[in-house]
């Protein structure tokens, strides 16, 4: 069965997924996870006046809920640190 992505994540329009995968983990303080990352999404609030003007880079749980997210001024930015962190290429699936 395929994989529904949402349109939108907290609000925000998504605009590039990705498949679901091993993209790492949150750490509590003491060294517990918090949480796994499954998804990465990247997304634009469309009401930029109540929002920075730019992207966010969603880090998603298996049930594509939103558990942290970054910013960025370009979409480019937004792929090239999820690359980094993943020490690896990620395949992007354009919204």
């Amino acid at each position: 069965m395929e994989c529904i992505f949402p349109d939108e994540l907290d609000n925000a329009r998504v605009l590039f997924y990705t498949p679901k995968g091993d993209y790492g983990k949150m750490y509590y303080d003491n060294g517990e996870i918090a949480a796994c990352f499954s998804y990465l999404a990247i997304c634009k609030y469309d009401d930029d006046r109540n929002h920075d003007k730019g992207y966010y880079l969603f880090y998603c749980n298996e049930n594509k809920e939103v558990e942290t997210d970054d910013f960025w001024h370009f979409i480019e930015e937004c792929m090239s640190v999820a690359e980094n962190s993943c020490e690896g290429r990620i395949l992007w699936i354009e919204k």
